[in-house]
């Protein structure tokens, strides 16, 4: 890792994203406390060992101490739109799967429930983390199509902003109501988060 904050290494040992992080503000840019952490493992690993690996480097060289506990945050709720739901039941003896339709920004689903659907419109696809409310068990067959609300209808590309991102929040908020008769709300509700409970600014010497 070249140049990065301990907000960063955190999440990525721990797998998680930024809101689920209470920390202090240095961890994260704009931020002076940035560091180049060169480690190399002794044989090929996989990513979840790494994780641990790091998880273990971040404690004894910034003494990290955390604890895990659920905290009363800002949420989407995904609810069922006024005038019903536009879902196909799916046969209970398919296999779930999520693939790529053959359009940009196009999501084919067979047999996904609304519990797998609210965590694709989590981060980073909106700004919250996203629960379901609908009260619909059970698989269903759709498809999103989010590319009518992204790409511009003359040159094909995606429309961005000053930064180069693509508003994948709106382009959310109007697909669901249109195609699947679903919409996320504002609500808050119980989320597990890594509070940390002590981290040193610098690292033990090398």
């Amino acid at each position: 890792m070249r140049n990065v904050g301990l907000g960063f290494c955190i999440r990525w040992a721990y797998g998680l994203e930024p809101y689920q992080i209470v920390g202090p503000a240095w961890i994260d840019p704009p931020t002076e406390f940035r560091f180049d952490i060169l480690a190399k493992a002794g044989s090929p690993i996989r990513d979840d060992q790494l994780k641990l690996m790091l998880q273990t480097l971040l404690a004894e060289r910034f003494k990290l101490a955390v604890h895990r506990e659920k905290r009363n945050l800002p949420v989407y709720a995904l609810v069922v739109s006024k005038n019903g739901a536009k879902l196909r039941p799916a046969d209970s003896g398919e296999e779930s799967a999520q693939k790529p339709g053959d359009k940009p920004f196009q999501t084919i689903c067979h047999n996904t429930s609304m519990a797998w659907l609210a965590g694709m419109m989590s981060p980073p696809w909106t700004s919250r983390p996203a629960v379901d409310r609908t009260g619909l068990p059970g698989g269903f067959d759709f498809t999103l199509d989010y590319g009518q609300y992204i790409l511009d209808s003359e040159t094909g590309r995606p429309v961005v902003d000053a930064m180069g991102h693509v508003d994948m929040e709106s382009a959310v908020m109007r697909a669901l109501p249109e195609q699947l008769g679903l919409r996320l709300e504002a609500a808050k509700a119980p989320v597990e988060v890594l509070v940390i409970d002590h981290l040193e600014k610098l690292p033990t010497g090398n």
